[in-house]
């Protein structure tokens, strides 16, 4: 039995039109024909009564109509399943600043090297992470501040150098805009604010990087920026680098659970390392 018999009955049943139908389903009125006459013969009964201006359901069109929509709804799961087969599905999930800082550039050079691979991407909070990555709601994380958890093994992914920038009409005297204070860790936090005490003065704090700079592109400002992030508005000369703060810097890892035993997943945890190596050799 072809399931575009079943279809093609459902379709005049429901448009009780032999033309609608065709038009629909795409197809000529004479296919539609030859289809409902197959079926008719298929089950030794007719199917509808044509009258000249209208089209009905007889007894046994009504008894097969339910059969004919579980039947097509049966085998196009079937179909769908098997055209899954050689599909891979990975769920990967960031904090808003690690996919600013690593996935948004990289996602697409990792599924690059991988075929077959549809990839759920999704950004949340760190606390989130570390939730979903251990009841296996995701298969990969990916954040700029990595949870304490013996269950996980921690790769590091990039390094950004921190720096101060600020908006070219600023430069003559900067620190007197020092109004934004991205959050970047405890510790580093404590370092920049020894160097830079006006920044425990500024107007607006965020841990988001796109929040940061929301708000840098509609006030001349001060800020501090991986330079990563920073470089294409120093190139569009919208900002100037006042000062670099290295040795810091903010760093995105790539976190999984140490029990993993899934092929596909080892694969991809290998392309990230593989990019890693590659970038290190550079």
């Amino acid at each position: 039995m072809d399931i575009r018999f079943l279809v093609t009955f459902m379709e005049v049943a429901q448009t009780r039109h032999f033309g609608k139908a065709a038009e629909n389903l795409y197809l000529t009125q004479s296919a539609v024909s030859a289809r409902i006459k197959q079926l008719e013969e298929y089950f030794n009964s007719a199917l509808f009564v044509r009258n000249r201006n209208s089209l009905q359901l007889t007894a046994a069109g009504e008894k097969l109509l339910p059969f004919a929509a579980s039947l097509a709804d049966t085998l196009e799961q079937a179909r769908a399943a098997m055209n899954e087969e050689s599909i891979q599905y990975l769920s990967i999930a960031s904090t808003p600043n690690a996919w600013d800082l690593y996935l948004k550039q990289g996602l697409d050079a990792v599924n690059s090297h991988l075929e077959d691979v549809s990839i759920r991407a999704e950004v949340c909070s760190n606390e989130q992470l570390s939730r979903m990555l251990h009841e296996h709601s995701i298969d990969l994380a990916l954040t700029t501040v990595p949870f304490k958890s013996d269950d996980v093994e921690i790769l590091e992914l990039s390094e950004s150098m921190l720096a101060l920038y600020c908006s070219v009409a600023l430069a003559e005297q900067p620190l007197e805009h020092l109004n934004i204070s991205l959050d970047w860790g405890l510790k580093t936090n404590e370092v920049i604010e020894k160097s830079y005490p006006e920044i425990k003065k500024a107007g607006i704090r965020t841990g988001s990087l796109q929040v940061a700079l929301s708000y840098l592109s509609t006030h001349k400002s001060v800020i501090i920026l991986p330079e990563e992030i920073a470089q294409t508005l120093v190139n569009k000369g919208e900002l100037v680098m006042l000062d670099s703060l290295a040795p810091l810097s903010v760093k995105v890892f790539l976190i999984y659970l140490k029990q993993t035993k899934n092929a596909r997943l080892v694969q991809f945890i290998d392309v990230f390392t593989q990019m890693l190596t590659n970038k290190k050799g550079c």
